[in-house]
């Protein structure tokens, strides 16, 4: 039993006692080294760093290996050389070697799962369907940011169902990080913003010289920008994903800033993040149809403290019904916001394989592998910093005519906003005075019917009146803000930032 805890010394009172001696003094040595990292340096991002380099993941998996052979097979020379020395027979010897199998297994069991995690880590490092270009841009030395004091990162997700016409990134949102303290900038873009212009020189401004107009009337949103590119791939000639470049003019166009990076995730694979990460806490702020649209509403998540599994948090970030754009919106921005406060350290560790399967099949990104150590240290960074959220809503300019130049003005005037604000609270939620209790989600209606019943006439004509009003409210604002901004917003003037973007789904919003 003690063999197990602190290798060599059950072989000290044998005659292997140097060899037991031996284990010991490599033991002490390496908890002293330990313990000297712990109180001198930042083992978060030590380990951060040195782990995402492919070399000394294969070296760590290597020293795993021996070190986990070598520990049980310590056990069984103990077990034998102590069997021998109290010359135990019969079913005493039998009961000896059962108990050292258990230690042996209790040992190799972490073990094995160390050797999991390490495997897949050194193969996510190696794909290039994650990452991808080149390695150039970095600082020499300690900082890699220090020549670089703002990153802009375009986040995108997609969804290529088969109820969906061509390829359209649901989701489109920007992270404007200060590489310094770490503080982000997060910016929704709508993805019904209409008639986007593209940076000059490009061959979608010389399409479009007037502002994205392909489809037709109502049809021209940013979101359709990526299938109009994939269908015209001969006007990129050279370019593998004319989509993604199409799509990254027009969210530079609209925000008047360069992006440097891009990170697409299935929303399938959104999905899979967070059920790798063992699901995320939230206060859900109403009660949140699950379907709709041009199909069946199939349940619901419940109002109030919730633990929600992948399939229901991506519910809750992409479900139209009874809603508009902007309140979606709102709750993409929260969950993405929610799913970053649960990602500490011990539960990523605990996580790795399943978060690099995930990873691995539904995300990709132009982040070069080899900068990768660089990203790890930026992340920390947002984690201290702390994400404020901008979203492109109705009160910034309207969708269906933006004003561009004010748009631009807006963008710069809510980075400088971010440098201003204290980390922002937790957008988990606490529960307010008449909400509901705690209640169980259920499993996706594909694996558990019994949870996911069709709603009642009551129910469903509730969610009908709903649905009307609110679009009846959407149209009102529409027209009323056709001429958005308002006078007061001129060049000369500041943009005036909302302080409290997200209050539309947050627990004690009206909905």
């Amino acid at each position: 039993m003690l063999t197990s805890a602190l290798p060599g010394s059950g072989l000290v009172t044998t005659r292997m006692r140097q060899i037991g001696v031996i284990m010991l003094a490599v033991l002490l040595l390496a908890v002293a080294t330990i313990a000297a990292v712990l109180v001198i340096g930042d083992p978060l991002r030590i380990a951060a760093t040195l782990g995402t380099h492919r070399g000394v993941l294969i070296g760590a998996l290597l020293v795993v290996v021996v070190v986990g052979l070598v520990w049980c097979l310590q056990i069984v020379l103990a077990n034998l050389a102590q069997t021998t020395k109290e010359r135990l027979e019969g079913a005493k010897r039998y009961l000896a070697l059962a108990l050292a199998a258990v230690m042996v297994i209790a040992v190799a069991v972490p073990f094995g799962r160390g050797v999991q995690s390490l495997w897949a880590l050194q193969g996510l490092f190696g794909s290039t369907s994650v990452f991808g270009g080149d390695g150039e841009g970095l600082a020499e030395g300690p900082d890699p940011w220090a020549d670089t004091p703002r990153l802009n990162i375009m986040l995108l997700g997609q969804d290529a169902g088969a109820d969906r016409t061509g390829t359209r990134p649901d989701t489109i949102m920007v992270a404007s990080i200060d590489t310094k303290t770490g503080q982000t900038a997060l910016f929704s873009i709508p993805r019904n913003l209409e008639n986007v212009e593209f940076p000059e020189g490009t061959v979608a401004a010389e399409e479009f010289p007037d502002g994205f107009d392909y489809y037709g009337k109502n049809e021209n949103l940013i979101n359709a920008v990526w299938a109009w590119a994939e269908e015209n791939k001969d006007l990129f000639p050279g370019d593998p994903e004319p989509g993604l470049t199409a799509t990254r003019w027009a969210v530079e166009e609209t925000l008047g800033i360069s992006t440097d990076y891009y990170a697409m995730v299935n929303l399938k694979g959104f999905e899979d993040l967070v059920n790798a990460l063992g699901g995320v806490d939230l206060v859900v702020e109403r009660r949140i149809p699950i379907g709709g649209g041009a199909s069946e509403v199939e349940g619901y998540i419940e109002p109030g403290e919730q633990k929600l599994d992948g399939y229901h948090a991506l519910w809750y970030a992409r479900s139209r019904e009874g809603s508009d754009d902007f309140n979606r919106m709102c709750r993409q921005q929260r969950i993405v916001r929610a799913v970053s406060e649960e990602a500490d350290p011990t539960s990523l560790a605990l996580s790795i394989p399943r978060l690099v399967t995930a990873t691995e099949e539904n995300i990709q990104t132009d982040i070069p592998v080899g900068n990768v150590d660089a990203f790890v240290e930026l992340a920390l960074r947002i984690k201290d910093g702390g994400f404020t959220s901008y979203p492109i809503t109705q009160d910034v300019t309207f969708s269906g005519n933006p004003d561009w130049e004010y748009l631009e003005e807006w963008t710069d005037a809510s980075i400088k906003d971010s440098m201003k604000n204290d980390p922002p609270e937790s957008v988990e939620g606490e529960t307010e005075p008449g909400s509901t209790e705690p209640a169980e989600t259920g499993a996706p209606p594909e694996e558990d019917t019994a949870t996911t019943e069709e709603p009642t006439a009551e129910a469903t004509t509730t969610e009908e009146e709903t649905t009307t009003e609110e679009s009846t409210t959407e149209e009102e604002s529409s027209s009323a803000t056709t001429s958005a901004p308002t006078e007061e917003a001129t060049p000369t003037d500041a943009p005036e930032i909302e302080q409290d973007p997200l209050k539309s789904c947050l627990p004690g919003a009206e909905g």
